[in-house]
């Protein structure tokens, strides 16, 4: 993805849609004298890779890590949509939750339109049409992914709109859970039926691993966890197109999130940026460093946002000697004067060289082989096969930590859990691990009793509620129970 500078995001249909579901283009151009040749679809594709960007900025680390026990916010006067992650209290009117369901449908209605219009396309190379219609199968089960698991039951859209009648007409109520994930698993299948069995050396591409990795991730979330296990067997037996393993642990774990983390062996999937250009940059640093006057870090001294810093509670679960913590986390802030103060930050994706805070070009790394590795020890460990901790020592050896044994499923289970939340801290993964597990309220409240605060979680809490601008938009769009 750094690779490309978008010019153009693609528009998916000649309207406004705005009044639903946020299905609308982002600039408007004639569909008409669009998608023309095989270019109009590669230019298209980028597009809807681009909804990336905006869906991994450091405002969904504000849920997916501040509204667990990683991440708290570090400023004086926070705004409200901020508090209420931070203390798990989500009400519809939040604009992050309501961003974070603007960006997927925006994100699966240009994957729509892409896959309609090369349906009868015929001026492009069988591997061509394969690849992109891969591509796009593979992003709308991301977009649907990240949904279900957020929102529980929400709308399902295949289909290209091509005037606001055809929209009025279609059924926008929300579907089971279980539909959804029919979905999913049915464009994953097919996605991967149509991409290369080789893994490509630019991993901001989806190939064949980011689709495994993806099922394996679906059928873990649904504990079939032999299903998990064979997807996860599939990653690890792919090869380059040299015939060498596709992927493998990084020797240096800070460099999987410093500047030229990209395409490295133990990315599968990576959300490009690159700072100046045209809003292509990440706003990392200003969300995980505190805000500190004379905070002596940026280029020009530029002060943080402190919107998303570690916890002490992170901070130490990392065992001693972990060589991830020098890696992931700081507590040491040096000042204009040449002294230092106390306040933690994360490193992780920080881009120091920026000249901006908010303009940051250290990708950020959606799957790589570590979660791999842990996942198949999950499954294993579910399934009361041998090798759980075999697996899971590997990404412990790489830690400098001495390695596990499994004495039970239950206990081990709490292996793999530890594991998981130091090894991706600030990657996205612990919300979601916690809701997967069925921990996210034993762990949540004994964390908010632990710094004395009344917070708790409520059992409807392990999902987002629905916009309240959406269900303005559209009164038959029924709410989450609790909200």
């Amino acid at each position: 993805m750094k690779k490309y500078i978008i010019i153009i995001l693609i528009s998916i249909i000649s309207f406004s849609c705005e009044d639903f579901l946020d299905l609308g283009p982002d600039y408007l151009i004639n569909t008409q004298s669009f998608y023309k040749n095989q270019q109009d679809f590669e230019v298209a594709l980028v597009g809807a890779y681009s909804i990336l960007q905006g869906l991994h900025s450091g405002n969904f680390h504000l849920f997916a890590e501040m509204a667990t026990d990683n991440a708290e916010i570090q400023l004086p006067n926070p705004i409200s949509d901020e508090l209420q992650l931070d203390e798990i209290n989500f009400t519809p009117s939040n604009t992050y939750t309501g961003s974070y369901w603007s960006n997927c449908y925006s994100l699966i209605t240009k994957c729509n339109t892409v896959l309609t219009r090369i349906e009868g396309f015929v001026d492009i190379s069988e591997t061509m049409r394969n690849s992109i219609q891969g591509e796009c199968l593979f992003l709308r089960a991301y977009a649907y992914f990240y949904l279900v698991r957020m929102y529980g039951e929400v709308t399902v859209v295949t289909e290209e709109f091509t005037s606001p009648n055809q929209v009025a007409a279609y059924d926008m109520s929300r579907k089971p859970v279980a539909e959804v994930y029919r979905l999913i698993l049915d464009d994953l299948t097919r996605a991967e039926s149509l991409l290369a069995l080789t893994v490509p050396s630019n991993r901001g591409k989806v190939s064949i691993g980011a689709v495994n990795t993806l099922l394996a991730k679906v059928y873990l979330t649904q504990r079939e966890y032999a299903k998990a296990a064979a997807e996860l067997e599939k990653v690890m037996a792919l090869k380059k197109a040299d015939g060498s393993p596709a992927y493998r642990l990084e020797p240096d774990y800070g460099k999987l999130f410093s500047e030229g983390n990209d395409d490295n062996d133990e990315s599968i999937f990576e959300i490009g940026f690159a700072s100046g250009n045209l809003g292509e940059g990440q706003n990392y640093a200003h969300h995980f460093y505190p805000l500190i006057q004379q905070m002596a870090v940026f280029k020009g001294n530029l002060l943080a946002g402190g919107r998303c810093v570690p916890t002490q509670s992170l901070m130490n679960a990392y065992e001693n000697d972990d060589k991830r913590k020098e890696a992931s986390v700081g507590d040491q802030i040096p000042l204009t004067n040449g002294s230092f103060t106390t306040s933690t930050f994360c490193k992780k994706f920080v881009d120091y060289n920026a000249t901006a805070l908010g303009d940051g070009g250290v990708n950020f790394t959606a799957f790589r082989y570590a979660d791999i590795l842990l996942m198949y020890a999950e499954a294993l460990n579910e399934l009361d096969r041998a090798g759980a901790d075999a697996y899971l020592n590997e990404v412990r050896t790489r830690a400098g930590l001495e390695r596990k044994i499994r004495t039970g499923k239950d206990d081990f289970r709490l292996v793999i859990e530890q594991e998981r939340r130091v090894e991706f801290a600030y990657e996205c993964h612990r919300w979601f691990d916690l809701v997967r597990t069925g921990r996210l309220k034993d762990v949540m409240n004994a964390h908010f009793a632990s710094k004395g605060l009344g917070f708790s979680v409520e059992d409807h809490e392990w999902i987002l509620p629905v916009s309240q601008g959406q269900r303005d938009i559209d009164p038959n769009l029924s709410q989450n129970p609790g909200y």
